[in-house]
């Protein structure tokens, strides 16, 4: 035991030295390359916080082409010259749960602060497709994971129909239908296919997926281990139970996985499930987990959640259930009606305590969850991470505006690190990252959407730039600027 904490405490120690390392070369070593250098942008006097480097100091910043160039207390010259006296200068937020794939999603999420909106809970089915069409013509850098759900589907239905939107695949009949073991490894070629087009990962939504074997969401997972392919999971209904069986598949076959929403999936089991994935943690298996800042969930009225007994699973009766395209809560009657219509329902069923112990907790980051435009939407898609700052920090005080920066920057970038080496350079500041930067007054953030209101932008972004190009000024989303890039892996399997 003794030897075992002497080697935790001499890997605390060389961290530390690690990190007073950077910070020392970012202030000693990063100056202008030459005195009369001109770079595209400077950003002068903001309070810079970068969260992996602890770097919290009013600092001059550079950005040349793509790339941050110089922090530096000197003065620096600058094609352009933004005044962030007063003002934070943050790496772009991360959102690793973001549903919406479109610019029209996109415009909302870059008033909450997002440079980066990837598609990892359930992927996406026509992955080359949306590669392409996207690749120069999105506002905010973009990917998905490969999609279990779809081609499982397809593997179930012996065809290779094409799903346009998630409501299709949680629709189609083969979601209730088991996938037989002689069928495995067809579904190991379908995500091969995906990972080697790019795909970030597999996402599994097993909770959409109520006959889906234990052998079979195993074996999804022991191909991702097998190739060091992080999961991202929708897990079972259960609490505790579920948690336990995901963290043990990954456990025991050495995959990374990411849990999404904790709370919605944890609810009355939220301490225990969050004390379960610290402790995976302080054990050194990489698993990792989300919330979003609000006591309900949103998804698919005519999916599996909604099977026989859902109130019983879901602790929420037909009255905690609000239509989307209306607003109304529902009935027996109406929801009846709108099951077999379709269409997305916001289910009210968590307490605002689960809420915010999951906040509390340093295990945690934000994901939105949020899903495609609709006007009465969740607030979650174009509020999460300004009502993070404005409800967390400024009104709860629940955490500091440092930690809430490191949840939605540097803590989504890391999870994504081992299969897209080139997020290494994304969620922080310092030189040589890519240049996702937020500029603002702390006092001015606010998110504006409600359960009443549904999308709205919120406000206090005075500046968002993404790759070294500014796509919000003075608060104003600037014209014909698609400065998104696409993120994708680089496998070869």
């Amino acid at each position: 035991m003794a030897h075992l904490q002497q080697l935790k405490n001499s890997r605390v120690f060389m961290r530390f030295v690690f990190y007073s390392l950077v910070v020392i070369l970012v202030f000693s070593c990063n100056k202008a390359k030459e005195p009369n250098t001109i770079y595209d942008i400077v950003i002068e006097g903001a309070r810079v916080i970068d969260p992996e480097t602890q770097t919290d100091s009013v600092l001059n910043v550079a950005i040349q082409n793509d790339k941050i160039a110089v922090l530096t207390t000197e003065g620096l010259k600058g094609k352009k010259i933004i005044d962030g006296r007063g003002k934070i200068l943050s790496p772009g937020f991360i959102d690793l749960h973001a549903h919406g794939q479109t610019n029209l999603e996109n415009e909302y999420q870059v008033f909450d602060g997002v440079t980066t909106a990837l598609e990892l809970e359930i992927g996406i089915d026509t992955l080359k497709q949306y590669y392409q069409s996207r690749t120069g013509n999105a506002l905010v850098n973009f990917g998905a994971s490969a999609c279990q759900l779809a081609y499982r589907n397809k593997v179930i239905a012996k065809d290779d129909r094409v799903y346009n939107t998630i409501y299709e695949e949680l629709n189609d009949s083969a979601v209730n239908v088991a996938l037989t073991e002689d069928k495995f490894s067809r579904l190991r070629e379908k995500l091969k296919d995906a990972l080697n087009y790019g795909a970030i990962g597999i996402g599994v939504p097993v909770g959409y997926l109520p006959n889906a074997s234990i052998k079979e969401i195993e074996d999804v997972y022991a191909f991702a281990g097998t190739h060091n392919i992080p999961v991202f999971s929708h897990i079972r209904e259960g609490g505790a139970i579920s948690f336990q069986q995901a963290i043990s598949d990954a456990i025991l076959n050495k995959t990374q996985l990411h849990l999404c929403h904790l709370p919605s999936m944890a609810r009355k089991d939220i301490a225990f499930c969050l004390d379960a994935v610290e402790k995976a943690q302080a054990l050194g298996f990489p698993i990792s987990t989300e919330l979003y800042p609000y006591t309900a969930g949103n998804t698919e009225i005519g999916s599996a959640i909604f099977n026989e007994g859902w109130q019983e699973r879901l602790g929420c009766t037909y009255q905690d259930l609000q239509w989307v395209e209306t607003g109304e809560r529902l009935t027996p009657e109406t929801f009846k009606t709108y099951r077999n219509k379709g269409g997305s329902v916001i289910v009210h069923m968590m307490k605002e305590k689960w809420v915010d112990s999951a906040m509390a907790s340093k295990t945690t980051m934000i994901a939105s969850d949020g899903g495609s435009y609709s006007p009465l939407g969740h607030p979650r898609s174009s509020g999460t991470f300004c009502k993070t700052i404005h409800t967390y920090v400024k009104e709860k005080q629940l955490i500091t505006i440092n930690n809430a920066i490191e949840k939605m920057t540097l803590m989504p970038a890391k999870v994504l690190e081992g299969i897209v080496p080139d997020m290494k350079l994304r969620g922080r500041i310092q030189p040589g990252s890519y240049a996702d930067l937020l500029l603002f007054n702390l006092d001015d953030i606010k998110d504006n959407a409600t359960y009443t209101k549904g999308f709205q932008k919120s406000s206090g972004m005075d500046y968002v730039i993404i790759n070294g190009k500014i796509l919000i000024e003075h608060g104003e989303l600037q014209d014909n600027l698609f400065p998104g890039k696409a993120i994708k892996s680089q496998l070869n399997l």
